[in-house]
């Protein structure tokens, strides 16, 4: 049998004790920032498609859109002077990531990006800043 006492280093000796947590929130240098991405969301299920910005310990910053209005957003940018919606700068925390994927072509499948400079006929650079 295991000796729980006061000095061992079980479960039994940590309760009551905060967990260690982190001090402030660090940003994390990982490779793929500054590229386009998909990232997979759960409570709610969504998917957003853009520019990944920042990655911190707690989450992530993308510039982006719902992936569901991406083609009509595309298409409004050709037909209209002024379109009424477009990417916004958001705060995705890891509790909500079900995965973040690479936008990129697949074989002869146009990525995202290229499918939005189709569809708009302007470069998505434009609309994410990095003109």
């Amino acid at each position: 049998m295991k000796d729980r006492s006061a000095g061992s280093k079980g479960a039994a000796a940590s309760r009551g004790r905060p967990a260690p947590r982190l001090a402030g929130s660090r940003t994390v240098s990982l490779p793929g920032e500054e590229s386009f991405v998909v990232a997979y969301l759960r409570d709610p299920r969504e998917k957003i498609w853009g520019l990944l910005l920042r990655m911190e310990t707690a989450g992530f910053w993308i510039r982006g859109i719902e992936l569901n209005a991406f083609e009509d957003w595309a298409r409004e940018v050709r037909s209209a002077a002024s379109p009424s919606m477009g990417l916004s700068t958001t705060f995705l925390p890891f509790l909500r990531v079900e995965k973040i994927v690479a936008d990129e072509r697949t074989g002869s499948m146009p990525s995202l990006a290229e499918r939005f400079e189709t569809l708009a006929g302007r470069p998505v650079a434009e609309f994410v800043g990095l003109r």
